[in-house]
């Protein structure tokens, strides 16, 4: 079957189109074209930060066997971001604190789709926003996300002791003088 995309005006097979099972159907615009466009919006904040909110929402079993919960609004995730930038700039919240912001790393928002031209996975852009709970026995709450980047997040499993200071100060922050972001 072949199709014409609605974007790019080309006739394509039916395998160059995303199927629409709520329609039993094809999208209206190629997969190339919705990538393009799929990718434009990522490279957007609003758009960036909501594909953070989404995937938020994954079902992922901790390791005590159950799901985290995600439990606040996109536009309460938005004020939060808001006001991590007042604080921080764009610049990570993982350091020594806001006096020091020259220590703390700079954040990208840089939109990647999943898989190179040849097939493999794109490699993952480690200065990019990733949003962390401080504790992760607690489902994602506005008190419990840090704004911070790939990197700091992947190597919370080789923790030195200065990141041990620093998780304890934001967990005293956030949980015991009950400051919100």
């Amino acid at each position: 079957m072949k199709k014409k995309c609605s974007k790019c005006g080309e006739v394509k097979s039916s395998k160059d189109y995303y199927k629409d099972n709520r329609r039993n159907s094809y999208h209206c615009q190629c997969k190339e074209c919705e990538n393009e466009g799929t990718t434009k919006r990522r490279n957007t904040e609003r758009g960036f930060l909501k594909h953070r909110y989404d995937n938020m929402r994954r079902d992922e079993k901790t390791h005590k066997g159950r799901y985290n919960k995600r439990l606040f609004t996109f536009n309460e995730f938005l004020n939060a971001f808001e006001k991590h930038k007042i604080i921080y700039g764009m610049r990570s919240a993982w350091g020594p604190g806001p006096k020091h912001l020259d220590q703390h790393l700079p954040i990208t928002m840089i939109a990647q789709g999943t898989k190179r031209a040849n097939g493999k996975k794109a490699p993952r852009q480690w200065s990019n926003l990733s949003v962390d709970r401080l504790d992760t026995n607690r489902d994602y709450t506005l008190q419990n996300i840090i704004f911070i980047r790939n990197d700091e997040n992947a190597r919370k499993k080789d923790a030195t002791y200065e990141d041990c200071k620093i998780q304890i100060r934001l967990h005293e922050e956030r949980f015991i003088k009950m400051k919100a972001i």
